[in-house]
């Protein structure tokens, strides 16, 4: 693997005299710790370890951009890849994200691996609101794969449309494919998404044999974000339908959160989150059929242009379950 990001490296050297290459990257590192004597937290993918120092995420993003044609490479290595991209093939299973794109008028057409348009948080901890990943974007697909159409109607609204591989799936799976869109508006300081996900949860890749009954699933997901002067509020709500084949009833599962931010100064901000999860059919949250929620609170420094520390007390709660855990991260965006 190290030779592998070297040869990225040498490319990004090789490349970095054209005016259309450009390379950038994050790193996101943490330690977690907590009086319960665990080792790690069993219902996250991201920020999961207790006790030891651990790298999340290490991504370099090449992008390269010649008139109408747009292609990214994005190669990655941490814990979040290794316990989200285990199922995939072994060639894939370093591959964050990647995908060539062609854009005329209003209009961009791409294929390839594609970020999550769930949720407004994706997997770079440097981006978010808060330092740790939220419940609800641990249980919507981290990434999808196929082909996805943009088109910019005004300046402030924008469509995503999406036919994928399924839900969280690199490798086709031999079903029919999955149907995705994201609307996108932005008006002064609001900023609204509204994300949708129908498809074939197919048994193959991601699923379990145990899961292997579960097929059609319908997401409805919203969240909404407000900026005035230093503060920051996001919110975050969304239902997932679940039927299995041989069930006539319906499944289904609820969350939401609230996020809110202040920045002191230039260097200093502070966030906060509280959120909950029900999942009482437990169809994509194992851990129980009761709420599951949590409380954080923490602070962010930045350190310079790319560097930034912060920590952060998190309070997972549930009605047989209470955990806290308190996190120290080190960040790098470059």
């Amino acid at each position: 693997m190290r030779n592998f990001f070297i040869f990225c490296f040498f490319l990004a050297a090789v490349f970095q005299v054209r005016s259309q290459f450009t390379l950038s990257g994050t790193y996101d590192s943490y330690v977690g710790v907590s009086k319960k004597g665990i080792s790690n937290l069993p219902f996250m993918v991201s920020h999961s370890k207790i006790g030891t120092y651990d790298i999340n995420l290490l991504e370099l993003e090449l992008r390269y951009t010649r008139k109408a044609w747009t292609g990214q490479f994005s190669p990655a290595l941490g814990s979040y890849m290794q316990n989200n991209y285990a199922l995939e093939e072994p060639l894939r299973r370093y591959i964050y994200e990647g995908y060539l794109q062609y854009a005329k008028g209003k209009n961009e057409l791409a294929v390839g691996t594609f970020s999550s348009p769930y949720t407004q948080e994706t997997p770079r901890g440097v981006d978010q609101l808060s330092a740790s990943r939220s419940l609800a974007a641990e249980y919507v697909p981290y990434y999808v794969s196929g082909l996805r159409w943009t088109h910019s109607w005004t300046k402030q609204l924008k469509t995503q449309f999406f036919v994928t591989n399924g839900w969280q799936r690199l490798m086709l799976s031999g079903a029919r494919p999955s149907l995705g869109l994201l609307v996108q508006y932005e008006k002064k300081n609001w900023k609204y998404n509204w994300s949708h996900f129908y498809g074939d949860v197919a048994p193959l890749g991601k699923l379990s044999p145990e899961l292997a009954l579960n097929r059609w699933r319908f997401l409805q997901e919203f969240n909404v974000g407000y900026t005035n002067n230093d503060w920051t509020f996001q919110s975050c709500v969304y239902a997932g339908l679940q039927k299995q084949n041989g069930d006539s009833q319906l499944k289904y599962w609820l969350q939401g959160n609230l996020q809110a931010s202040y920045a002191l100064n230039d260097h200093l901000g502070f966030n906060a989150r509280s959120e909950i999860f029900y999942d009482p059919n437990q169809v994509v949250f194992s851990t129980t059929n009761t709420p599951f929620s949590s409380l954080s609170l923490g602070f962010m420094y930045r350190i310079g242009p790319v560097l930034q520390f912060g920590q952060e007390f998190r309070y997972f709660l549930a009605k047989h379950t209470e955990i806290p855990v308190y996190y120290s991260f080190l960040r790098l965006k470059f």
